[in-house]
């Protein structure tokens, strides 16, 4: 894992999020409908958190 995000992290982060997806499409179409369905529901989870934490410093 840490050998992914130093690849990722010197990546242009448009070159990077694209290589992200290319990554992301071929792991989820192997998934079955439940792990890809609790893998999207913890994405947005974490993904509502950050905009509810960044709320509070306004």
């Amino acid at each position: 894992m840490d050998e992914l995000f130093k690849i990722i992290s010197r990546m242009d982060p448009e070159a990077a999020l694209a290589e992200i997806t290319r990554v992301l499409e071929r792991l989820l179409s192997d998934l079955d409908d439940d792990a890809r369905e609790r893998f999207l529901m913890n994405l947005i989870r974490q993904s509502e958190g950050d905009k509810v934490s960044g709320l509070v410093h306004l």
